[in-house]
């Protein structure tokens, strides 16, 4: 348990080390470029720990790595101002304006490298990602059944979006309980309209629709001595039936099944030879807009076998396993440098505009503020998508990126977006704003992220509690 916390806590020093280095390098460099005067570059806050001294600048790492600064030689009207040449007050609006955007420019700039980098280098994406949105379950009494929606149909249109996939569906639905969202499926060669309004579900308040896209369920690894290895379970098997039931057709887990067997011994068929359609793709240039979605496109396998396996679970930890692991399948995706560029700034533009949907959202009161993390759900994802693969951890990365260059354009005086919007108003009105109406307004803001800070702490240990146990 503890190695695991400072494992986790080491990934998640790395990962945000990182991206500050490259956020605040971008203040650096264009600071230096217009020949103003750099005095501290900081990864973290608070009292210095250690570091080196080169030339005019003092390179730290400080105690609380909560962010970064570079702080510069007469930067605020607070500092003392002796006009000097290479002082960031005595430098044009526009040269100021420009340092402070590069931070969060570096950020996304990061962002887009990374996901240009995976599809370069070959990422695998989720089978049930690629290609139609069909659905596949409609869970009973849900929102998707209440607002007139079936298995199989299609989705056409999704809250605007013309030509949505199961990502953008699943990323609207999560950001809108409660929220009245337009729909437009095709049955039967016939296109409906209908409503369908998320319910909120969990702790975080996330929305539910209760409608769930078509997916396999394979064995990954089978373990030695295990239930599923004396059944004759083998990997690369996909899952299809459990105990009689269509588990394609359920919108369940195979783990969820197990756990409500009342049976000591009871048979799970799965499909023999048809792994390979799923992951084992040549690494060649892919156009995922010419995938086939729906169910019936999932099915379809040449030569595959069904095998009925009597399996017989035993308990562990109080809960009953049969010795296996399960993947999702996937498809391999490898683009050349223009094609993988175009397709990170397209992900990272479906990303950023989410971003500023769900902050619209929480201002409108349509999503809810349980839905924020903070730096220990941080530090927990980190963990996990390291353990998930290299893969997994670099957009990670990128996401924290790409979110970070947005939030610190954000109009909050002590935030980079804050001295922007400064430095706009003073352009327009002719003249500075008095030193009492800066301090007064960075007051105000500090307020502000104290109280962000707390909401999202108070979101991070609720979600520390077991589930039984009701938040405070």
């Amino acid at each position: 348990m503890i190695g695991s916390l400072l494992s986790n806590i080491g990934v998640a020093a790395v990962v945000l080390g990182i991206i500050i280095v490259i956020h605040e390098l971008g203040h650096f460099l264009v600071a230096k470029f217009f020949k103003i005067k750099v005095e501290t570059f900081s990864v973290g806050f608070g009292p210095r720990l250690f570091g080196f001294r080169k030339g005019e600048t003092d390179y730290r790492i400080s105690a609380f790595p909560l962010g970064g600064y570079v702080k510069m030689a007469g930067e605020t009207p607070m500092d003392a101002i002796t006009g000097e040449a290479y002082e960031f007050l005595s430098k044009p609006k526009w040269q100021r304006f420009l340092v402070a955007a590069a931070g969060p420019a570096m950020n996304i700039i990061l962002a887009i490298g990374l996901i240009a980098g995976l599809y370069l280098y070959g990422t695998d994406v989720p089978e049930f990602l690629i290609g139609k949105p069909v659905i596949n379950v409609v869970e009973p009494g849900s929102a998707a059944e209440k607002a007139g929606i079936k298995p199989g149909d299609q989705i056409v249109s999704f809250d605007g979006n013309d030509k949505p996939d199961w990502q953008d569906v699943q990323n609207t639905v999560v950001t809108s309980p409660g929220r009245a969202i337009p729909i437009l499926i095709e049955r039967n060669g016939q296109q409906l309209h209908f409503t369908l309004t998320p319910e909120r579900k969990g702790r975080e308040e996330a929305g539910d629709a209760g409608m769930l896209p078509f997916y396999r369920q394979l064995v990954q690894n089978v373990q030695p001595n295990s239930p599923a290895l004396a059944a004759g379970m083998q990997p690369g098997d996909e899952i299809v039936r459990v105990n009689g039931i269509d588990i394609r057709a359920s919108g369940r887990t195979l783990p969820q099944f197990i756990q409500q067997m009342t049976e000591d011994t009871f048979p799970i068929t799965v499909l023999r030879g048809c792994a390979g359609r799923s992951g084992e793709q040549p690494a060649v240039a892919f156009d995922v807009s010419r995938v086939g979605g729906g169910a019936a496109d999932e099915q379809a396998c040449s030569g595959g076998k069904e095998i009925e396996l009597q399996v017989a679970p035993v308990l562990k930890d109080g809960r009953k396993m049969i010795g296996i692991e399960l993947q999702l399948p996937t498809v391999h995706i490898k683009l050349g440098p223009l094609a993988a560029i175009e397709k990170s700034i397209q992900s990272n533009k479906e990303n950023a505009i989410l971003i500023f949907q769900v902050i619209g959202r929480l201002l409108k009161r349509e999503a809810s503020v349980k839905q924020l993390d903070g730096p220990i759900s941080i530090i927990s994802y980190s963990g996990q998508a390291y353990q998930a693969g290299f893969v997994t951890l670099l957009t990670f990365m990128a996401l924290i990126s790409l979110n970070l260059g947005i939030l610190n354009i954000m109009p909050i005086p002590i935030l980079d977006g804050g001295v922007i919007l400064l430095l706009i108003i003073e352009s327009l009105l002719g003249r500075d704003l008095s030193l009492r109406m800066k301090e007064r307004i960075v007051q105000a803001s500090v307020v502000f992220i104290l109280m962000v800070m707390v909401i999202v702490l108070y979101n991070d240990v609720v979600k520390l509690l077991p589930p039984s146990q009701p938040a405070p």
